[in-house]
């Protein structure tokens, strides 16, 4: 009986057990496997809606942003002079390197802040650089990668003199830099007259508008000066009354108003020969300005804040 009764206890705990088992109340892993399992269920899981995430999450998530964004789309073949040299980063259609690499590359002195004893200064916005005196537009900003800023190459090139070409055919960039040297400075370059009066016309005009859109106002008037039917110079074309006044500030008196830097800027910048504006040789602001004679004789170019360009 003893033996029996001994036999019975045995099977059903047994039976307990297995019982126990399928409704989930004993794991049938080890010790150490569920601890890896239950700290993998208390990471993965959602907080509620509303709740507030811990620091520790945030951190971590935001980590992970940081890196995902800093990975460069792609590397291409970087020919130096029309002889493959290595590769070039290249971020949303736009090829970069940083500065020391590029003076490396050129032979310049560069000592982690000046390049060639010049130091590039950037705007606050990242939007424009200043070297030497001279500006250089930079729409797409600047790209920092392994603590590094990356320049955009064709920038970096032009402050240079040297030129840059994309070949579709490889897919890859030749840098030539057969003849490198700082371009002019600034004082040397630009003309006081012009920066004067380009700088007032864009900023009684447009000191209200993005930079795009004052760039393009100055691409406008100088347009005008490159095309034979209107004046040669940017004090004649803002003054012209030939058919009329054709810069209201000249009428209203806000030509003669000091313009801020921006305008300045941009001014300068359209100097450099950067184009927002296309081959625009007219604007207008559709809110307040009669537009209906531009959309029936002119031809649309592009709009830029609150103005629209036509050629």
């Amino acid at each position: 009986m003893i033996r029996k009764d001994k036999l019975h206890i045995v099977l059903l705990a047994c039976v307990l057990a297995l019982c126990l088992a399928a409704n989930g109340s004993v794991s049938a892993v080890a010790p150490e496997q569920q601890l890896t399992s239950l700290a993998g269920s208390t990471a993965t899981e959602s907080a509620p809606p509303g709740a507030d995430k811990d620091t520790a999450s945030q951190n971590e998530e935001s980590s992970t942003d940081v890196t995902a964004a800093d990975e460069p789309d792609n590397y291409v073949p970087l020919y130096i002079n029309g002889v493959l040299h290595s590769e070039c980063l290249v971020i949303d259609g736009v090829a970069r390197m940083s500065l020391g690499r590029f003076a490396d590359l050129a032979g310049l002195n560069f000592d982690g802040h000046t390049i060639e004893g010049v130091a590039p200064k950037v705007s606050a916005d990242g939007n424009w650089a200043e070297v030497n005196g001279r500006y250089f537009y930079l729409p797409d900003g600047l790209y920092e990668l392994g603590g590094e800023m990356n320049w955009p190459l064709k920038e970096l090139a032009r402050m240079f003199g040297c030129t840059v070409t994309w070949d579709e055919a490889s897919n890859s960039i030749n840098l030539d830099l057969t003849n490198v040297e700082l371009l002019a400075s600034g004082d040397e370059y630009y003309s006081d007259e012009d920066v004067y009066w380009l700088s007032r016309i864009i900023y009684a005009e447009s000191g209200n508008q993005p930079l795009e859109g004052q760039i393009a106002v100055g691409n406008v008037v100088l347009n005008r000066v490159a095309d034979e039917r209107f004046p040669d110079s940017v004090y004649e074309v803002i003054f012209d009354t030939t058919y009329g006044v054709q810069f209201s500030p000249v009428e209203t008196g806000g030509i003669y108003a000091e313009p801020d830097e921006e305008a300045i800027v941009a001014a300068k910048l359209a100097l450099e020969g950067y184009n927002t504006g296309g081959t625009a040789l007219y604007f207008v602001n559709p809110a307040i300005g009669a537009s209906s004679w531009f959309n029936q004789t002119r031809t649309y170019v592009t709009s830029i804040g609150d103005h629209v360009f036509y050629a």
